[in-house]
């Protein structure tokens, strides 16, 4: 500001004026009041009455705050003569927000990756009436009745409006209401029909075009500097243009300078967590937005509705962190919640632990009032409670009702049963079994009669229940079904069958083994197999092993009985009976090879088929597992020559003595340097396309396009694609060629498809519109006047989605209304369809209840009577 004030105090100079009184007497001149004088000097940034206290009455203001980091600052230097078009300030790419301990982000920086106000146009709006006019504005102004005139111009730099014909007219300062009366006192002395009664003339002005501002944006800003921006623009607009704040910047102080005095702090805190920005004052010429750097960092995790990492003020603490981070959730503990916390440097001891674990009680802290009191790098996690019920108990198997029930002071077993709707019919009631965890969390079962607790519900089996225990009943074909036996283990197949008399152990294995064919009499272990008999008394299984061959022999064998499980083993309980080694690299069929004995890496690659053509068949590396219990070696590494002659049966052993083991990978290697050829294929409106063979591992698209003579003045890049793996593959090929962006270039692969299609200047409209046509593509139309063409939606309408010529498609929302490209498709979704139900459904749904039912109650009502 300094610089600007030195200009004004030069040019005053140069006119010799150096007084109050000749200040005041050019202004006469120009028929200008000191009120206009200052309104027209807040435009610039400047204040009139400081001004003519420091230059004119030489009186300095000792108030005025100087930033030291803030005096340099550049001036507005826009020329307000010239036609400046609507600045759009350039968008910043969205930037990936950082996050706590690589999880948990910053709390509300990321509303700065989407830009509302890329586009200027967008701060515009209903104009305010307090706006003023001020240089660089343009206004239309317009007369009918009696007379007619119109006409356009821009305010010049000393505030005036020339109006041809008429003279000019002082409108700087003047505010956007008042702006058509003071135009009406000036018009009515050329045009009197203005103010005669009744009016013969009549007059509107308006503003066709607002002035830019600079202003300058410092601090932890993303993109800081000097920036364009709409009139209308307030500190939130600034730091949207200005590409957002840096994780390194405050979010709660942000201040806003004026004339080197702060106008306005802002804490986006409120915005983010109340909606209310009560701060967020209107920006003029030259003001500086300063963003500090962030006061501190404070993690919160757990069960909070969004954890994150904020920044706290001075007087805030955990209440404040807790409601910013949107509340606990309902599964929060609140008893104990744990901070970790780094000591701050003046409460270290020199010892070698500066973190501290503290525990507080949240419940009992609400109680008191109180607010714990943070510190910079605090870490708060809320716990979750326990996933376990205080009072559950449940019944499954033979009841009407099963699931899970409330608990109750003095419950038993016969009141869980009658909780659960009854017993079904056909239950078997000699057995129930509940379940229920001892002190240890072991899982144990106590089986009793149901026939006791029905005859006498004082008896010892009418347990009372205690929390979480499990009731389980059965009916009698489901025990019916326990009497069998079962084999498992080294077989076919595991085998379960009904048990009966005289069912041998020789039947059961003879059965379910074939033990007459020899591999499998090789590999099964016969010393030893297990006979799993069940103990009613212990509810468990007693194990009585036996020798396999004496079963097989007939020297031994034992009648089965219900509940029997039969084990057969392998002999690879003990040893490795499949041995394999595995071949990867330039070979025919690389994979898993069974192991022949004294097998040389010559054997193992013949078997794979062989070599390819750019094998390194000179030698091959074997990678060996090496078992290295007191040193961190976990293989060994051999590198083994190959003879070639031995391979086709010149020689009749390999030249090296070295043999493959169990688990063995071996590589051949390629020749160094080789490659196969990569081919791409261009389509389309390119000068030469087909087929090209690609230059060299990095090539990129540009340079294979540039290869193919260019594109043909046709070309619809908006529709180009690139399909790679039988995949589209999202590429903007407009910032590519159009923009010469190479940042979008890319490296092409072998197989990559890219496709140039030819202009089409049409838009297919489809779906649920009134008149689903082919319309002709207008640069710069939106989705909404294509379906406005075709009739818009019908009733059946729903949603719309926009296809663009390069195939990705996306649903347009209710407020979203984007610009169409050549050849898309403009989709209108249908409602899905309700089906109606069936006339007489329910009637027919009804009787089949009704009738089973009625046959429930006639199969109690006989039980009842049989008891």
């Amino acid at each position: 500001m300094g610089q600007t004030e030195e200009q004004i105090s030069r040019e005053l100079d140069k006119r010799g004026i150096t007084t109050l009184e000749q200040i005041q007497a050019e202004l006469r001149k120009r028929g200008m009041t000191e009120a206009d004088a200052r309104r027209q000097a807040r435009l610039y940034g400047l204040d009139y009455d400081e001004y003519i206290r420091r230059y004119i009455t030489n009186q300095q203001d000792t108030t005025i705050i100087r930033p030291q980091s803030l005096q340099s600052i550049s001036i507005d230097s826009t020329r307000y003569t010239l036609e400046v078009p609507n600045p759009t300030p350039e968008v910043i790419p969205t930037v990936n927000t950082p996050a706590a301990n690589d999880v948990l982000p910053y709390f509300g920086y990321d509303i700065f990756n989407n830009n509302p106000f890329a586009d200027q146009k967008s701060l515009i709006g209903n104009i305010d009436p307090g706006y003023l006019i001020g240089p660089g504005d343009e206004l239309r102004v317009y007369l009918w009745g009696e007379a007619e005139f119109q006409f356009e111009g821009v305010v010049d730099i000393n505030g005036n409006l020339f109006i041809p014909n008429v003279g000019q007219v002082f409108v700087a300062g003047s505010s956007y209401e008042n702006l058509n009366t003071r135009m009406r006192q000036y018009l009515s002395r050329f045009y009197v029909g203005l103010t005669s009664s009744p009016a013969k003339v009549f007059l509107d002005v308006s503003l066709t075009k607002l002035r830019p501002i600079r202003l300058v944006v410092m601090g932890e800003s993303n993109r800081p500097g000097s920036h364009m921006i709409n009139a209308f623009a307030t500190t939130l607009n600034a730091l949207y243009v200005s590409g957002g704040i840096k994780t390194s910047g405050s979010l709660r102080v942000i201040k806003v300078f004026r004339n080197n005095k702060e106008v306005s702090t802002i804490d986006l805190y409120d915005y983010l967590t109340k909606g209310a920005l009560s701060e967020d004052v209107r920006l003029v010429s030259n003001d500086v937005v300063f963003i500090p750097s962030r006061l501190n960092s404070v993690t919160i995790a757990g069960e909070v509705n969004k954890a994150g990492v904020f920044e706290l003020k001075s007087n805030e603490g955990l209440i404040d962190i807790i409601g910013f981070a949107g509340g606990l959730k309902a599964t929060a503990y609140s008893k104990a919640i744990t901070i970790r916390r780094i000591r701050s440097i003046g409460q270290r001891n020199g010892g070698s632990f500066d973190r501290e674990i503290l525990t507080l009680d949240y419940d009992e802290m609400i109680e008191k009032g109180e607010n714990f009191k943070l510190q910079n790098g605090d870490e708060i996690f809320f716990s979750k409670v326990l996933d376990q019920y205080s009072n559950l108990v449940t019944a499954s198997g033979s009841v009407f009702r099963p699931g899970n029930y409330e608990m109750k002071p003095g419950s038993k077993v016969k009141d869980l049963i009658d909780r659960a709707g009854g017993l079904r019919p056909n239950t078997y009631l000699n057995k129930a079994d509940l379940f229920r965890k001892d002190q240890n969390g072991d899982l144990k079962f106590r089986t009793f009669s149901l026939n006791t607790i029905l005859d006498n519900e004082s008896s010892i089996d009418n347990i009372s229940l205690q929390a979480n225990d499990s009731l389980r009943l059965y009916n009698e074909d489901e025990l019916k079904s326990l009497e069998t036996v079962s084999i498992e283990g080294f077989v076919s197949e595991p085998k379960t069958i009904l048990w009966r008399d005289s069912l041998t152990l020789y039947d059961l294995i003879f059965m379910s083994s074939n033990v007459e064919d020899l591999e499998y009499n090789n590999r099964v272990l016969t010393s030893r197999a297990d006979l799993l008999r069940y103990n009613d008394g212990s509810n468990s299984y007693d194990v009585t092993p036996f020798n396999l061959d004496e079963v097989l022999d007939g020297r031994y064998n034992d009648e089965l009985r219900p509940k029997d499980r039969v084990i057969l083993y392998s002999k690879d309980i003990t040893e490795t009976l499949d041995k394999y080694v595995f071949l990867i690299g330039a070979v025919k069929r690389e994979g898993r090879y069974l192991m022949t004995d004294s097998m040389t890496v010559e054997d193992l690659i013949a078997q794979a088929g062989g070599f390819v053509r750019t094998s390194y068949r000179d030698s091959a590396s074997v990678t060996r597992e090496k078992f290295d219990f007191e040193g961190n070696e976990i293989s060994d590494v051999f590198r083994i020559s190959l003879d070639q002659d031995y391979m086709i049966g010149v020689n009749s052993s390999p030249s090296s003595d070295f043999l493959l083991q169990h688990n063995d990978r071996v590589v051949v290697n390629f020749i160094p340097g080789s490659s196969n050829s990569r081919v791409v294929t261009l389509e389309g409106e390119v000068k030469f396309p087909g087929n090209y063979f690609l230059e060299s591992k990095g090539e990129q698209l540009s340079q294979v396009v540039e290869r193919a003579g260019g594109f043909s003045p046709n070309v619809n890049l908006d529709g180009a694609k690139l399909y790679r793996s039988g995949q589209l593959l999202a590429l903007d090929f407009n910032k590519l060629f159009a923009d010469k962006n190479r940042n979008f270039d890319i490296i092409l692969l072998d197989g990559d498809r890219i496709v140039f299609p030819e202009s089409e200047f049409t838009i297919s409209v489809e779906g649920e519109v009134s008149n689903p046509s082919l319309q002709k593509f207008n640069g710069g139309d939106r989705v909404r006047s294509y379906l406005k063409n075709a009739g818009g939606k019908t009733k059946n309408g729903r949603r719309i989605f926009l296809t663009d010529a390069n195939g990705f498609t996306r649903r347009i929302g209710f407020l979203s209304n984007p610009h169409v490209k050549d050849g898309s498709i403009i989709t209108v979704a249908s409602k899905p369809v309700r089906e109606k139900p069936e006339p007489g459904k329910f009637l027919e749904n009804f009787g089949t209840i009704a009738a089973i039912v009625s046959s429930t109650l006639t199969t109690i009502f006989l039980i009842d009577r049989l008891n």
